[in-house]
């Protein structure tokens, strides 16, 4: 009985892993081309900040920079962290698939 009641739920993760899989890699193509401009930002904007505080520009601008600079910085890795997540998602459907 529990096999006749798992058969349609296999067959509906069946699509839904195959859309996962495209999605993560478009998504990982996304997220390495998209991290070489997002790390070239966080450059300028930490470079700049320094060269505000060396300027004695304003503290709130200094930190706005800052801020930005390190936002920047670790916004591909938290990119890359909800694709590990998309990715156990998906191996937790392929396990359910295959047992």
């Amino acid at each position: 009985m529990k096999k006749l009641l798992k058969l349609p739920l296999r067959l509906a993760v069946l699509p839904l892993i195959a859309i996962l899989l495209v999605f993560q890699l478009i998504s990982s193509v996304i997220v390495g081309l998209t991290s070489i401009v997002t790390n070239l930002l966080a450059t300028v904007f930490l470079i700049g900040s320094v060269a505000g505080w060396i300027a004695n520009a304003p503290s709130s601008l200094i930190f706005q920079t800052a801020e930005l600079g390190i936002f920047f910085a670790f916004a591909p890795h938290i990119a890359g962290w909800l694709l590990g997540k998309a990715t156990d998602l998906t191996l937790g459907l392929l396990d359910f698939l295959l047992a």
